[in-house]
């Protein structure tokens, strides 16, 4: 199957959030209210939400060079793990894959958090109260969880945050030429960032959001070497809640008590373990 990927150049980034506003526009996802500075230096809202998809970060300014100081900016959403953690977890097989895209079914989703929480990208989000759909009077659930579907669920052919920007700092492709390009790309950099790095290729068996950084993964909150979380370890959770299911009536209220009481039973056992 030929697997797409996003590819970040954020050499080309002007943080002008044209993809920011395009996804809202086009998933009908309201605004938020937020502070002018929600986060670091202009970034607003502070992260990703149940009715944020697409978010730019800003970092603080690198001063390391006096004479040429950097703005590091980040355009951020879901990464499209290979090995997702989120889809590891979800008891309900809310979580799934398409085409290389991993997608939330909220019609099967409780709201149990399970894939917020593991997600060390902090990229899903329960909705803690009910939205509207921007203009289509249509509802957004409260405890349901959301996140980028790559225009999958609000099919397009190119998503929109690509159309949108107006720099060509995100554009989509095959992931082998995505790859080949963020490769040449670094080499052309080199010179003004000697620092910078490409993320994305090997963690959680490959991403899906290709990212080439002017600095370090690291100086981005990124993680090198993640784990995945272990099949094993979820299992045991997930049969328990199982389990316990079966007395909730179908109710997905009683299912998000069910999970958390078998969370904790087992998170119990393994303490009494150790």
């Amino acid at each position: 199957m030929a697997i797409k990927a996003f590819f970040v150049d954020t050499t080309k980034c002007t943080g002008c959030r044209a993809c920011q506003v395009a996804c809202k526009q086009w998933n009908n996802l309201p605004a938020e209210k937020t502070e002018f500075f929600g986060g670091i230096e202009y970034t607003n809202p502070k992260e990703l939400s149940a009715v944020t998809y697409n978010h730019v970060k800003f970092f603080t300014i690198d001063r390391q060079m006096p004479e040429k100081p950097v703005w590091q900016i980040m355009h951020k959403k879901c990464y499209h793990c290979k090995t997702a953690n989120c889809m590891t977890v979800c008891p309900q097989k809310a979580i799934s894959k398409s085409n290389g895209w991993t997608i939330i079914d909220q019609n099967k989703c409780i709201g149990c958090g399970a894939c917020e929480e593991k997600c060390i990208y902090n990229v899903p989000h329960v909705s803690k109260k009910e939205f509207m759909e921007y203009g289509t009077g249509k509802t957004i659930q409260k405890n349901k969880s959301y996140k980028c579907h790559a225009c999958l669920l609000n099919k397009r052919d190119t998503p929109a945050c690509v159309t949108a920007c107006p720099t060509g700092a995100l554009t989509i492709d095959l992931r082998i030429a995505i790859i080949k390009a963020a490769k040449k790309r670094l080499k052309d950099v080199k010179e003004d960032f000697p620092k910078a790095s490409i993320y994305g290729m090997d963690q959680f068996g490959g991403l899906n959001v290709i990212t080439l950084l002017k600095n370090n993964p690291r100086k981005y909150g990124l993680e090198l070497n993640p784990k995945p979380i272990k099949l094993a370890d979820s299992n045991i959770i997930n049969d328990l809640y199982t389990l316990l299911s079966l007395f909730t009536l179908g109710l997905p209220s009683l299912k998000r008590v069910a999970y958390r009481i078998a969370k904790t039973i087992t998170s119990t056992d393994n303490r009494m373990a150790s």
